[in-house]
């Protein structure tokens, strides 16, 4: 009898996980693959939105220059003698306003300062009562320089008694408290274009 004797190692075959793997990484590369198509086909669908944003911008930018030079040639044939007219045109005199402010006052009020805008003035009043100041605001609006009038703050205040260096508060229940009034008064300035009362 022969024996049996082998002395070659045992090897036993493996399971195939090669198969697996290789499709595990097909799966994979097409994942990828349509990843980057994906992405080819946003960016070029991006592209194309910008290129017609860009010729939306040149063709803005291109009308906002022929106006520029519309206006630069049309601002270069205005002389000196045509802008000092039309300022004419457009400007007032406001000495008349400050007149009709000061003449319509009632007696034992003070004008502490005014402020002119294009088409107001803001005036600041310290008035004695309260009726000074309703009675004021009715002048006001019945005159013809002003369209309206518009009363901002009213704020009281006492007076103050200075004696020597100091300035002290004294309380003296026979006097009354005083008012200040910012008010706001809308220009007619077609009544003031034309003159006003002369």
């Amino acid at each position: 009898m022969i024996p049996d004797i082998n002395l070659l190692p045992k090897v036993e075959r493996r399971p195939n996980n090669t198969k697996l793997l290789y499709i595990l990484l097909a799966v994979i590369a097409l994942l990828i693959l349509s990843l980057l198509v994906w992405q080819y086909f946003s960016a070029r669908s991006s592209l194309v939105s910008i290129v017609n944003e860009e010729q939306d911008l040149l063709a803005q930018r291109d009308q906002l220059q022929s106006q520029l030079n519309v206006y630069n040639d049309s601002k270069s044939n205005i002389s000196l003698e045509q802008s000092v007219q039309f300022l004419d045109q457009i400007s007032y005199e406001v000495s008349p306003l400050i007149k009709e402010i000061l003449n319509l006052q009632p007696n034992n009020s003070f004008l502490r300062t005014y402020e002119f805008t294009e088409k107001s003035v803001t005036v600041w009043i310290d008035f004695e009562t309260m009726n000074d100041i309703s009675n004021y605001v009715t002048r006001l609006n019945n005159s013809d320089y002003f369209l309206d009038v518009q009363v901002s703050t009213i704020s009281n205040f006492e007076l103050v008694v200075e004696s020597g260096d100091t300035a002290e508060r004294s309380t003296n229940f026979n006097e009354q408290p005083r008012y200040t009034t910012n008010l706001t008064l809308v220009i007619d300035e077609t009544y003031l274009s034309t003159g006003g009362e002369e």
